[in-house]
């Protein structure tokens, strides 16, 4: 079985200009997916049963073959920046990590790891203590620097100037204003996409996975997935309070949190734009949300 390579880190797409993990293009999806598995699977050095399901399809396809889980990226994904990442991550005892580098294909890239048996839904409770476990076990970790919002660029390219300009000023104040938050929990190994449904049983016990944007970053990045789900209403106090007690931390008071959920919702907007034109949506609420922009911090 070939073995991850650990050369020196990818560039950070913050540095570059480009993204390490672009948003698929309308029309990309399970069929290209399904091509790019056949054109890798000789590379793949796995044996690998036929694909019989999709588990997934969004801005990337996943699907099931026996006892693993294929993952396809669209085209453009950088798979320097995944293999590192994942190589940083082999062995990891809070984390499911592909277990061959990542082949790339004219339809994408396609990457393998077990598939896990589940069982009964994680809690955020779980959640916080895998975290706990997570950013423990992998401290120090030579992972790339975080690049929020490193989306943007390709989906307000289209847009009438005006309307661009807007989001990257916005995106350019917010990111100035990071370099100045001070850290309680340090800079270190973070998830970077942090949910109940990024987290599965291996052998009964919580795993993360979904590892595409783990970087280094404020830790609190990843607790404030939790804050944001408890002041909208989708998580209530108890559970919230269990979570904090989980990982010994409560992101709440800390001063960078309005930061961190300002770049979150830009996110939103990106993901949104991207969303509507690759389902032909109309892109009429993009005036009133603008609004929302002029002023980001």
């Amino acid at each position: 079985m070939p073995s991850f390579a650990t050369p020196r880190p990818p560039v950070a797409a913050a540095a570059t200009g480009d993204c390490a993990m672009p948003l698929p293009p309308p029309g990309w999806g399970a069929s290209a997916a399904a091509a790019a598995l056949e054109h890798a699977r000789p590379r793949l050095s796995v044996p690998l049963a036929p694909p019989t399901e999709v588990l997934g399809n969004l801005t990337t396809v996943v699907l099931g073959a026996g006892e693993h889980v294929v993952k396809v990226y669209p085209p453009g994904t950088d798979a320097t920046h995944l293999d590192f990442v994942n190589g940083q991550l082999q062995g990891s005892h809070s984390a499911t990590v592909p277990v061959v580098p990542a082949v790339d294909t004219a339809y994408g890239l396609v990457t393998l790891a077990p598939r896990l048996a589940g069982g009964p839904e994680v809690s955020w409770p779980e959640v916080g203590a895998l975290l706990r476990r997570f950013h423990g076990e992998h401290a120090g970790a030579a992972v790339p620097d975080w690049a929020p919002l490193s989306r943007l660029e390709s989906q307000v390219a289209s847009l009438p100037d005006h309307q661009a300009e807007v989001l990257r000023t916005a995106r350019d104040q917010l990111l100035a204003a990071l370099a100045g938050v001070h850290s309680e929990l340090g800079h270190d190994v973070i998830h970077g996409d942090v949910s109940p449904a990024n987290v599965m049983r291996r052998d009964g016990e919580p795993t993360l996975i979904d590892l595409d944007w783990v970087a280094r970053a404020p830790r609190e990045y990843d607790l404030a997935s939790a804050s944001r789900r408890f002041r909208a209403g989708e998580i209530d106090r108890d559970t919230y309070r269990d979570f904090c007690r989980a990982y010994g931390h409560d992101v709440m008071g800390w001063d960078g949190l309005p930061l961190i959920d300002r770049i979150a919702d830009l996110a939103g907007v990106v993901f949104r734009i991207w969303d509507c034109r690759h389902h032909g949506r109309d892109l009429d609420w993009i005036p009133a949300e603008l609004e929302l922009w002029l002023h980001p911090l």
